[in-house]
């Protein structure tokens, strides 16, 4: 017989057994025998006993992260009048208070504060209203000069129509006559040279 022939009887016996270990491991209940259905609820789980819906919900009180901003509280101290020399008397008026950054439109009611603060100036005087910057770029498609003369004639016109005898001129220096020296350290310099400034002789 040819070493292709016909196996030998004990071989053949050995492979139908491993036919049957073989065919037995994908019998049903082994892999690839169907899932059997889950079971359908027809109604929600119930709650265990003694479970309250507050144990599970922890309330959120979002007032004390919530700063509600008011401007007509800041209007009330947009700048108080003072000496500056003999000569001329001076009312400065912080910026960062009567304007959102790189604005120059006023809240309501500022006119109205602007005009209690210079109810001294005599009438027909002539008034100078010079607009201040700080030395750091705008970041839009105007600069320093520009902000500091639009706010400038922002407060000018408030003025005016509080008090129309009065003379007016308006002007805008830029970050070019800071009132205090700048320093990185101190944000305080810088907001003091943003700053609309009213002068006005006796």
């Amino acid at each position: 017989m040819s070493a292709y022939g016909t196996a030998p009887a004990g071989i053949a016996a050995a492979g139908l057994a491993l036919l049957v270990v073989l065919t037995g491991a994908v019998s049903p209940g082994h892999v690839g025998a169907p899932v059997p259905d889950q079971e359908q609820l027809d109604a929600p789980p119930e709650r265990p006993e003694g479970l309250q819906t507050d144990d599970a919900v922890v309330p959120f009180d979002a007032d004390p992260f919530i700063y509600r901003f008011d401007p007509q509280d800041f209007i009330e101290q947009l700048g108080d009048p003072r000496t500056e020399d003999e000569e001329a008397n001076l009312i400065s008026l912080s910026t960062d208070i009567l304007f959102r950054i790189n604005s120059w439109e006023l809240p309501d009611g500022a006119g109205v504060r602007i005009a209690e603060l210079v109810a001294e100036i005599p009438d027909g005087a002539e008034v100078q209203v010079t607009g201040h910057t700080d030395s750091v770029p705008t970041g839009e498609d105007f600069d320093n000069q520009v902000l500091s003369e639009n706010r400038a004639e922002a407060v000018a016109e408030a003025l005016e129509q509080e008090r129309p005898d009065l003379e007016l001129h308006v002007a805008g220096r830029g970050d070019t006559e800071p009132a205090v020296t700048e320093d990185e350290e101190d944000p305080a310099t810088f907001a003091a040279n943003r700053r609309v400034e009213i002068t006005y002789g006796d």
